[in-house]
C-alpha cells in the first residue's frame, strides 16, 4: 500500500475520529465526529466560540475539549477539515493554519470545504434538503459572498459563487426562485436584505459550519481532493474573473 506523506489528502478508504473547524466567519466553530463506510458523518462533540477577532486564542481550547469529550488525542484522529473560505481573512488563514499543522504532526489527511457549501448544508439539516436557498457570507466592505443552491452541498451549487451588495439579495434570489435566505452574515445585514421583500424567507440563526463540514471534508478527502488554499473571491485573488448570480 502506498504511504501518505503527512497532511496529504489522497483517494484512499478513511476510518475514524474527523475533527472539523471553522474560523471564517463571526460564529467560529469546532466540531468532532466518526467516519464509517458511508460519507455521512454525525457531530458527535461541537464546541462554539466568538468574535472572530478572538480566533486565535479561541480555537485550540476549543479543539482540545471536544477531543477530551471523546477521550481523544491528535494521533487519534483520521481526518482534519476545514473551512476555506470565503470569509474573514484573518479567521480563515487560522483554520487552515491550525489544520495543516494538526495533519502534519500526525501525519493524517487533511482537507478543505466552501463554507458557502457548509453553510448551506448547515441550514438543509435545519429546515430540509429539498429547497431552493441563497447562502451569503460577510465580504467586509459592505458587500455579500452569495452563492444559489439547489438542495445542499457542493452538487447543488446552482450559480456562483460571487460578491452581492447586501439591497440586491433578495431581489436575486426571487428572481432565481431561492425560497430563502440563509447564511452567516444574514444576522448582520437583515435589514438591508429583507426591505420590502415579504416573498423570501430570511433566515436569522447562525448556525456552527463545523458540524456540516466534517461530512464535507469526508467526502474531499476520499476523492482525493487536497484543498487547503484559502478561498477568496476579490479580483486580485480570482485574476478579475466576474461571476454573477
Amino acid at each position: 500500500m502506498r504511504e501518505l506523506e503527512p497532511g496529504s489528502v489522497a483517494a484512499a478508504p478513511i476510518s475514524g475520529p474527523v475533527l472539523a473547524l471553522d474560523t471564517t466567519g463571526t460564529l467560529g466553530s469546532v466540531a468532532l465526529g466518526l467516519a464509517g463506510p458511508s460519507d455521512a458523518v454525525s457531530a458527535d462533540a461541537v464546541e462554539t466560540f466568538e468574535p472572530s477577532n478572538r480566533h486565535s486564542r479561541s480555537l485550540l481550547p476549543a479543539i482540545r475539549r471536544v477531543l477530551a469529550r471523546a477521550g481523544l488525542e491528535t494521533r487519534d484522529l483520521a481526518l482534519v477539515v476545514a473551512t476555506r473560505g470565503p470569509g474573514s481573512f484573518t479567521g480563515l488563514r487560522i483554520g487552515l493554519a491550525t489544520a495543516q499543522g494538526f495533519a502534519l504532526a500526525a501525519g493524517i489527511p487533511a482537507a478543505g470545504v466552501s463554507s458557502l457549501d457548509a453553510a448551506a448544508l448547515a441550514d438543509a439539516a435545519a429546515s430540509g434538503p429539498g429547497l431552493r436557498r441563497l447562502v451569503i457570507v460577510d465580504a467586509l466592505r459592505g458587500e455579500l459572498f452569495a452563492a444559489l443552491y439547489d438542495g445542499a452541498g457542493p452538487d447543488a451549487l446552482v450559480r456562483g459563487p460571487c460578491r452581492l451588495l447586501p439591497e440586491d439579495a433578495a431581489r436575486r434570489a426571487v428572481e432565481r426562485g431561492a425560497a430563502r435566505i440563509c447564511g452567516p452574515a444574514v444576522l448582520r445585514y437583515r435589514d438591508a436584505i429583507g426591505r420590502g421583500r415579504p416573498d423570501v424567507g430570511i433566515v436569522e440563526a447562525r448556525r456552527p459550519l463545523a458540524p456540516a463540514a466534517l461530512g464535507l471534508g469526508l467526502q474531499a478527502a476520499r476523492r482525493g481532493e487536497s484543498t487547503l488554499e484559502p478561498l477568496y473571491l476579490r479580483e486580485p485573488d480570482i485574476h478579475g474573473r466576474s461571476v454573477t448570480l
